[in-house]
């Protein structure tokens, strides 16, 4: 079977997924295509499927500098090359003719008429939905989700046109269900797979050197928020529970990836400020190189996840890939991963009071703590291992050719 999975943008945390996806779809003996954007970032891996630096994007890691007119003319420059890819891809896949086509994140609305055409082809399509829900990460907006009847109707338009449709967990698969017309027969459940990538890269810093980067004190507990800084994470209630953890057990709070539009870094900084833990709180408000990750999660004594919703975390796949315990609000599919006192502790979403106690248990408690991250280790290694995941994508994709 000829597969080709298209991930447009080759930077971040989908086209680690999308990697992980087509090399365990080729080693279940699948020949896999993955097309992706000509600036790549895992060009340095071995790769055992074929890649195809098709789609000429622009690199979403970096910083945008640009304000006012200048930034709009950006987007609209931005908005009509994504087009005129979607074009030249459209045309390509016409030609290739694979069996199947396997796409992630549907971004826009518009793509809807791009995906009709490569239907009216005879092409078969996958989506693997990664959010069920749409957040609401406009800047300035207080709303969490993006769920008006418009948007919904729009988004079951598009997932109607897939062939087979992939959700992460049974929590999301009923939750999509409910959202959406389409035929249950349709829709399956897959695991999030853990981030194996991750270890097999060679680390740029040791956890000890992380640590003074950060301005640990020795023997001073780490507490770690890993990942994009936006509003459904629920950052703010982390900032707003660690002046009584700070105070329970003498942690510092590392902060650790790149602020979406959405969060006011100048609001975060005088939260905490007012919380009396500024001193007590390292931000490093940028995009984490990869050979940082590892070294970063191992210089953490517990992972943080206060996230106000999600449908399934890739932050978390990585956490446990390490083995490292986690403290994880009880939304979306988390329920569904997170074994809560056996590989992780699971706590009310925006409440920063039961927050704080998760974290201050699980820093308190060291043996719990380390039986936490050898199970979480033994997930990674067994419920979430890829070649799972390839089995059931793979006997999908054949049924639906039937």
């Amino acid at each position: 079977m000829r597969i080709y999975v298209i991930e447009p943008l080759g930077q971040g945390g989908l086209i680690h997924y999308s990697y992980h996806m087509c090399r365990a779809l080729q080693r279940e003996g699948a020949d896999v295509m993955l097309i992706t954007s000509t600036d790549y970032e895992l060009e340095h891996l071995d790769h055992e499927f074929t890649l195809n630096k098709f789609l000429k994007l622009w690199n979403a890691r970096q910083k945008n500098k640009l304000s006012g007119f200048a930034k709009l003319l950006q987007r609209g420059g931005r908005g009509i090359r994504y087009v005129t890819e979607w074009l030249r891809l459209l045309n390509f896949l016409r030609k290739e003719k694979p069996d199947f086509i396997l796409l992630g994140e549907i971004r826009f609305e518009f793509e809807h008429r791009f995906l009709k055409m490569l239907k009216n082809s005879g092409l078969l399509l996958a989506d693997v939905v990664h959010d069920v829900r749409t957040y609401d990460v406009t800047s300035g907006s207080d709303s969490i989700l993006q769920e008006d009847e418009a948007h919904l109707k729009a988004y079951d338009r598009i997932y109607n046109l897939f062939d087979v449709l992939f959700v992460h967990d049974r929590i999301n698969r009923d939750l999509f269900l409910e959202l959406y017309t389409v035929a249950a027969e349709r829709v399956f459940e897959i695991p999030h797979g853990a981030n194996e990538i991750m270890l097999e890269m060679t680390p740029s810093h040791t956890a000890q050197q992380l640590r003074d980067m950060h301005g640990a004190a020795p023997e001073q507990a780490v507490v770690l928020f890993f990942g994009t800084l936006t509003k459904y994470k629920g950052i703010e209630d982390l900032i707003k529970a660690f002046p009584a953890v700070q105070k329970a057990t003498g942690a510092r709070l590392v902060i650790a990836g790149y602020p979406a539009k959405d969060i006011d870094v100048d609001e975060l900084k005088a939260t905490a400020a007012a919380g009396g833990i500024a001193d007590h709180v390292s931000w490093f408000l940028d995009y984490v190189p990869n050979e940082q990750v590892v070294p970063l999660m191992e210089m953490a004594d517990v992972v943080a996840m206060p996230y106000r919703a999600i449908s399934q975390s890739g932050i978390l796949q990585i956490a446990y890939a390490c083995g490292s315990p986690v403290v994880a609000t009880r939304v979306g599919g988390l329920p569904d991963v997170i074994e809560d006192e056996k590989s992780g502790l699971l706590v009310e979403a925006e409440n920063p009071d039961d927050l704080a106690q998760g974290l201050i248990r699980a820093i308190n408690d060291t043996a719990m703590r380390e039986a936490m991250g050898k199970r979480a280790r033994e997930l990674a290694e067994s419920r979430y291992s890829w070649r799972y995941v390839a089995s059931v994508v793979m006997k999908a994709m054949q049924e639906a050719q039937k």
